[in-house]
């Protein structure tokens, strides 16, 4: 079967990988030079800088398979696990530590006493109504579910700033089920997190949970999947998507080579923006959903001193900072602590994330203006001293979808929508999951659902 799969992020590569393994002749329409979708990383005055996403999660099975197909085990490089374990929150005017275990959160000091003995009461909260469709209960957001189950303390001081981490967003307007489905199907299922991550961890569903990524940064992987699709990833826009009889045809813009391609189906895994506007004149509905999910933008910067900077304590991930700080930034990567060749040799490498849906105006600054806000911040969260011997700003307009309350419903139009059209088919990060491992975990069920060539 003549598959065209439109967009070349990390979803549509992976998809293309998948139906061509399984006997398909596939066609994937990317309009950029720079396949990966916001997935790249660049080396700039020998620091390697990820623009977008930093790292992904080892262990998701899918994702080690194609790994290993596409021959780059050898190119991993996993996170120092001292480092990694060790990460904080700015919270109440200062960096307080994550505790890594029971006996780490009673010596911590980000919670007080009485969130400290809450928390530990985890597992003798009773279960809360599960979440319906649009015809039942209203969604329970991350923040809610948090307090319910965790208490206020350990749900504002370190629950809210996990979700920014993720999703750059507000943990009171995320839905659970949607943007933590693994934590909404712990309380479902154990009755409780803390007994479903001990039983998922013995069962080996759950994973160590290490960082990783490649030598090269974590753009080795969709360089490695274009590379394993040659000609059949070409670089085109597409206008239009309609139906060709018993086919489907897409246009193509501004391409004299090539008017158009026919296909017997189709795989929409473009940006939301560009998957709303394909859909419109096909499927109204499912457009109208996939405009609805909001989008949070994101500017990234990082800053490389030749010389480790004074104030800062660099043997740790980095931090994240609750809402309420004075700090405007997100959260920060101490890069060249984590991964090995981030930087030159005695040199550091810091990754400040801006913007969010808190703060999403930064975005539009300039990179100047940018890059001091992170600087302003990060002496008034860490005490750094002194100016980056380099700096280089990236930004995202519609960086991060939102999973905000009644997702799942959008997602059910989508799906309801698109069936009517058969050989129509919609992916990306806007739907079912943000990080890589969701996105690779899609496009293999997809394919899947599509099965073998015949």
């Amino acid at each position: 079967m003549r598959i065209a799969i439109v967009g070349g992020g990390i979803s549509g590569l992976a998809t293309a990988c998948f139906l061509e393994r399984a006997g398909h002749d596939v066609v994937c329409l990317e309009p950029s030079a720079h396949p990966g979708g916001a997935i790249r990383s660049e080396r700039r005055g020998g620091f390697l800088c990820e623009t977008g996403p930093q790292a992904i999660l080892e262990g998701a099975p899918e994702t080690s398979a194609l790994i290993a197909e596409l021959g780059l085990d050898a190119r991993v490089v996993r996170a120092a696990p001292a480092v990694a374990r060790r990460r904080f929150i700015y919270v109440r005017g200062a960096l307080r530590p994550v505790p890594a275990g029971p006996a780490a959160l009673l010596r911590s000091d980000t919670l007080n006493l009485a969130a400290k003995l809450r928390l530990l009461a985890e597992p003798l909260v009773p279960r809360g109504p599960a979440a319906r469709d649009a015809a039942g209960a209203a969604d329970e957001s991350v923040l809610d579910f948090g307090r319910r189950r965790l208490g206020d303390g350990a749900a504002t001081a370190l629950l809210a700033p996990a979700v920014i981490g993720v999703f750059a967003g507000d943990a009171a307007r995320l839905s659970v089920r949607s943007a933590f489905p693994r934590l909404y199907a712990f309380e479902r299922q154990h009755g409780s997190l803390l007994r479903g991550f001990l039983k998922s961890r013995r069962s080996g569903q759950l994973g160590a949970g290490r960082l990783m990524s490649f030598r090269d940064g974590l753009g080795e992987l969709p360089r490695a999947l274009a590379a394993r699709l040659g000609p059949r990833l070409m670089r085109a826009s597409v206008g239009a998507i309609a139906r060709a009889g018993a086919r489907w045809r897409l246009d193509l813009d501004a391409d004299p080579a090539c008017a158009a391609v026919d296909s017997d189906a189709v795989v929409v895994a473009a940006s939301p923006r560009a998957t709303a506007t394909l859909l419109s004149p096909l499927a109204p509905a499912a457009a109208a959903a996939v405009r609805a999910v909001p989008m949070a933008p994101v500017a990234v910067a990082c800053l490389g001193f030749h010389r480790p900077p004074d104030g800062v304590d660099l043997r740790a991930y980095g931090f994240l900072v609750a809402r309420g700080e004075r700090p405007t930034l997100l959260g920060c990567q101490y890069e060249s602590s984590i991964f090995p060749g981030r930087a030159p040799p005695g040199a550091v490498l810091i990754r400040a994330i801006l913007g969010g849906t808190f703060a999403p105006t930064v975005v539009a600054e300039s990179d100047d203006a940018i890059a001091a806000v992170a600087l302003s911040d990060l002496r008034r969260a860490v005490g750094l001293r002194g100016d980056p011997d380099f700096v280089a700003v990236w930004r995202h307009q519609d960086a991060i979808p939102q999973y905000e309350l009644g997702h799942a419903d959008r997602v059910a139009a989508v799906d309801a929508d698109v069936a009517h059209h058969a050989g129509l088919h919609v992916l990306g990060y806007a739907l079912r999951g943000v990080g890589v491992n969701d996105c690779i975990q899609a496009a293999a069920d997809l394919a899947r659902r599509i099965g073998p060539a015949a």
